[in-house]
């Protein structure tokens, strides 16, 4: 690579570095060293794309130790023309790469407000909508991707364990949940014994320590989410929102 690109991309990646840590010097202080790899992680084809949205005026952006989140200006109704800022409040867990820029992308959906989303109101080359888009192709092909997705994921648990291990979670898993969500100490004594009995427990711990949900979670995410709104992977250690999530409101999914 010349010398001049290199010094460009240096410079583009230390102003994103400068931006970021502008906008919450008390969270980021002693994070610098991650406020720097978050920089890098960016395509340096959308870095100056990126700067731009990091260093304005109307979004705020601080770290947090939980998972991140976007709190969005929802106090105005749908307008008819997108021509005021809104002020949007970005909660980004430095340590994960991943995070912020999933949550600028929030941030530019709800640029003019939550309830002015461009994803429903800005009109794609193909005469429609991005939301218009997405319910049309997602309603037809939904369950393929996700049948894909799910081979795939079971190749990845059995190779990694043995070869009836991903049916085996599967068959189990409802019941798993059902685990988590009881408070009853004699129901949770039985489905204990249960999950013990049929080895579930011993497959599923061998499933988290060998990490078998990486490799699809780093391909995968965006996908995984939107799915979770048809499909639940409740225990199976995917990237997802509850179906509840998807229930409050139609644009979620997209």
């Amino acid at each position: 690579m010349p010398e001049t690109n290199i010094n460009s991309s240096k410079n583009e990646i230390r102003m994103i570095a400068d931006a970021l840590y502008e906008k919450s010097k008390s969270t980021f202080k002693h994070r610098l060293p991650q406020v720097m790899r978050q920089a890098m992680q960016f395509s340096p084809f959308y870095r100056d794309f990126i700067y731009k949205i990091i260093s304005n005026g109307s979004l705020k952006i601080v770290n947090t130790s939980g998972q991140g989140c976007i709190e969005s200006h929802k106090s105005v109704e749908k307008c008819d023309s997108l021509s005021k800022r809104r002020e949007n409040k970005i909660y980004t867990n430095i340590r994960d790469t991943d995070t912020l820029p999933h949550e600028l992308g929030h941030a530019v959906d709800f640029w003019f407000g939550y309830y002015n989303s461009l994803t429903s109101r800005v009109i794609l080359s193909n005469g429609k909508t991005l939301k218009e888009t997405f319910d049309d192709e997602f309603e037809l092909n939904h369950q393929k991707i996700y049948e894909m997705v799910m081979e795939e994921y079971k190749n990845i648990i059995n190779s990694n364990i043995n070869k009836d291990a991903y049916d085996l979670l599967i068959k189990y898993m409802p019941l798993y949940n059902e685990l988590k969500a009881m408070r009853n100490p004699v129901k949770r004594r039985d489905i204990q014994q249960q999950l013990y009995k049929c080895g579930f427990v011993d497959t599923y711990y061998l499933f988290y320590e060998k990490k078998c949900s990486t490799i699809l979670n780093v391909k995968y995410s965006p996908i995984l989410d939107a799915l979770s709104s048809k499909h639940d992977f409740g225990g199976l250690l995917l990237d997802h929102h509850k179906y509840g999530y998807y229930q409050s409101d139609d644009e979620k999914a997209v």
